[in-house]
């Protein structure tokens, strides 16, 4: 290679550093790259060698979103694209960099480009596929629409699947209840997908005893070391992190953000103090640590959680807590209308029941197939009250409340669960009460209807005195939206179809419960593979 004249280095100095990059690539020494690459930079500039020039912006930029510095990576690739318009490794650069911003129409035309600048090269074959990939994710982020169908029937070998974030109808508002959270902006029915979110940080483990607080604390200190450094390198990330409750301001005082910061739609991001992303990403402030960890205390989402799926973990990672900053606004209700699938990074939020304009969305925070009193002490943990319409119609009504303490009673002395669940059918029927409290009512005592449903000596004994288990599988749906012992029950249940309908309803109705348990992730094909995860074979039905 020609020396570096007229004010630049000379071939044995530009050598050295060329060799001090490639030794900082390979110990990932980002920052000290960086510095290195300064150098040879402002050297090819004076002397103006346009090929080392662009090749080392190219350099610098990907070495600039490794810090998750996208700003100043941006910059260099159109510096080098000004030097050289067509130069394939400054439009490969730019590409990676627009479609970690997640748009992905942008980075498209960039790969595109770049494989017409590589000619017929393996390397221009590589670009048109990341082009196309680019097209899918934008069509993805437009429309939520996500089939993984092809991973779930592979038995979810491979590496995850890409996913685009999406902000579907919904809105941050102020909670009737108190505080904020996210409501509907228009009808959505049961399945639809509301968010897609990559998460700012995770952390995961693999814990042998469920009790061990000691690994517990670990993960614990892995996950907040990751979040802290993601705030330090985004600007972005951080503002995002700002718009949660710390748990200590007054409900009046919690703004509700803007939903610009929480979409990819715009060439600027707009933070929530109306600065934008590339402006403070050069005038980069030091994060609020303190602010931080009470954050995330109070927000944090595990994987594990009831609401919520895992997909393609293949059972090794049993320890999952991650920061998912939208999915962090939704409240918790006893009576939910939205579940959640984690796969990879990604929360897929998405409707486990039909929900009506203007309607808050809401996922169980701990177990709500319990009575009432069980509930209500698991929200004092969390340091809230439910006031949801489920936990009001179970704790109002004191004679209702009588019978619910005495089924309670009887089941934690060890009474006939048969009888149990007997008698409370039987005051159902003589309070007349309405499809929707008979729901709530048979929510609050699964456990009892599961384990009269698992025995063949309850069911021979009492199994003609109460509905079939199908028919309280799909009441209970009713209550608690999508769930995959419900799932579980319906599937099992709807094999002789009593109480059911005919086959095509029979179908329907398991169908509608697994995709307001799963969402609609797969096509309808695909999801006897999902209901083998809830249903052993030799137990699951043909859809």
């Amino acid at each position: 290679m020609a020396g570096i004249q007229d004010g630049g280095l000379d071939n044995d100095t530009l050598q050295h550093l060329r060799s001090r990059a490639t030794e900082l690539l390979f110990k990932e020494d980002w920052r000290e790259y960086v510095a290195v690459c300064s150098r040879i930079i402002d050297a090819a500039s004076s002397g103006d060698d346009r090929r080392v020039l662009c090749s080392t912006l190219a350099h610098r930029a990907d070495a600039r979103a490794r810090l998750g510095d996208a700003a100043g990576g941006l910059a260099d690739c159109d510096a080098a694209l000004a030097a050289k318009p067509a130069h394939p490794g400054a439009l490969l650069s730019k590409g990676a960099l627009l479609r970690g911003l997640g748009r992905y129409a942008a980075a498209a035309d960039c790969f595109r480009a770049a494989a017409l600048a590589s000619g017929g090269s393996g390397a221009a074959e590589e670009t048109r596929e990341l082009t196309e990939q680019c097209r899918r994710l934008e069509a993805q982020a437009r429309s939520g629409a996500v089939d993984l169908s092809e991973w779930v029937l592979a038995g979810f070998a491979g590496k995850f699947p890409d996913l685009a974030e999406y902000v579907g109808p919904v809105e941050v508002r102020r909670s009737p209840h108190g505080g904020r959270g996210l409501f509907a902006v228009k009808n959505v029915e049961a399945g639809a997908t509301l968010i897609i979110a990559k998460a700012a940080a995770i952390g995961r483990g693999v814990i042998p005893d469920a009790a061990d607080s000691e690994e517990k604390m670990f993960v614990w200190k892995d996950f907040v070391g990751k979040v802290l450094e993601a705030a330090e390198k985004c600007p972005k990330t951080a503002a995002l992190i700002y718009t949660l409750s710390t748990g200590e301001e007054r409900q009046d005082e919690l703004v509700v953000p803007d939903m610009a910061i929480f979409r990819n739609e715009t060439e600027i991001d707009i933070l929530s103090d109306g600065i934008s992303a590339s402006r403070a990403m050069g005038t980069q402030e030091a994060v609020h640590v303190d602010r931080i960890l009470k954050v995330l205390d109070v927000n944090c989402l595990t994987e594990d959680a009831p609401a919520a799926d895992v997909l393609g973990n293949n059972g090794v990672v049993n320890c999952g807590v991650g920061l998912w900053v939208l999915p962090s606004f939704i409240n918790h209700s006893c009576h939910p209308n939205a579940r959640r699938t984690h796969i990879g990074d990604h929360a897929i939020v998405h409707a486990s029941r039909d929900i009506k304009a203007g309607e808050e969305i809401t996922f169980p925070y701990f177990d709500v197939l319990v009575p009432v009193s069980k509930r209500r002490e698991a929200a004092k943990a969390w340091g809230f009250e439910c006031k949801c319409d489920r936990c009001r119609f179970e704790a109002e009504d004191s004679i209702l409340r009588q019978e619910i303490l005495k089924s309670e009673n009887d089941l934690a002395s060890g009474g006939d669960t048969g009888a149990v669940v007997v008698r409370l059918e039987e005051k159902m029927r003589k309070s007349v009460l309405k499809e929707r409290q008979k729901a709530f009512l048979r929510a609050s005592f699964w456990s009892a209807y599961s384990s009269l449903y698992d025995s063949d000596k309850l069911v021979r004994k009492w199994g003609r005195r109460v509905p079939s288990e199908a028919l309280v599988a799909e009441s209970v749906a009713d209550a608690v939206g999508g769930n995959e012992s419900v799932l579980k029950a319906m599937l099992r249940g709807s094999r002789d179809g009593n109480g059911c309908g005919n086959r095509l309803e029979v179908e329907d109705k398991v169908v509608r419960i697994g995709r307001a348990t799963y969402g609609k992730l797969v096509k309808r094909h695909a999801m006897r593979d999902l209901f083998r995860l809830t249903l052993d074979a030799t137990n699951k039905i043909n859809i």
